[in-house]
């Protein structure tokens, strides 16, 4: 299911000439993957697309929602909150690691999202336009990935899992506040050493 599109995200109406979008946003991804979100500005994304700043204000209200835009332009699917469901916790814990390691060969690598939803917490214009949807988006996975297990039977319906997938945010952010990259390999340790220690304890 997709979420309804932020007022801030879209894009401006009217008789553009799209033709030169692709190569805005094209700039405004070289330029956030080097510089982050901070140092981004719009002077720096007109020169490398070869336009005027002004025709990027035609098409995007501000640096925010072009950045944003910028994202969903290479990854759509961060705008869903489809959970893999394979059968198994297991499977599904896998087909995550999978997931993630797809969209580290993407241009928009899932540590680069998180990246900028982090900056986010800083900026209410760019998190306005984000929606939260890339901030939480994996935790309402791991959300839904445990609440399947659950209605399986695989573990015990009478914990809250939700804390579980609170540590996997954490530790994302965590790692991002390091200077350290979360990627398919981080993914799949936090599983092994967090989240599958944690589900398959008994309760007491």
């Amino acid at each position: 299911m997709t979420e309804p599109e932020s007022k801030l995200r879209q894009r401006s109406v009217g008789r553009l000439d799209r033709s030169r979008d692709p190569a805005i946003l094209n700039a405004a991804l070289a330029a956030l993957t080097e510089n982050g979100y901070d140092a981004t500005n719009m002077d720096d994304v007109a020169a490398r697309a070869g336009v005027g700043k002004a025709a990027i204000y035609r098409r995007w209200s501000s640096k925010a929602a072009l950045i944003t835009d910028t994202l969903l332009y290479w990854r759509p699917d961060l705008l869903t909150n489809d959970a893999p469901d394979t059968g198994s916790l297991a499977g599904d814990l896998e087909a995550i690691v999978e997931r993630v390691d797809r969209n580290d060969n993407d241009m928009v690598t899932s540590d680069l999202v998180l990246r900028v939803a982090l900056e986010a917490t800083h900026h209410r214009e760019l998190a306005t336009a984000l929606d939260e949807l890339m901030l939480f988006r994996g935790k309402r996975l791991f959300s839904l990935v445990l609440a399947q297990a659950v209605a399986r039977g695989e573990i015990s319906a009478d914990r809250d899992w939700s804390m579980v997938a609170d540590v996997v945010l954490a530790m994302g952010l965590l790692q991002v506040i390091r200077g350290q990259t979360v990627d398919a390999k981080f993914v799949r340790q936090v599983i092994d050493t967090v989240v599958l220690p944690a589900v398959q304890t008994p309760s007491t």
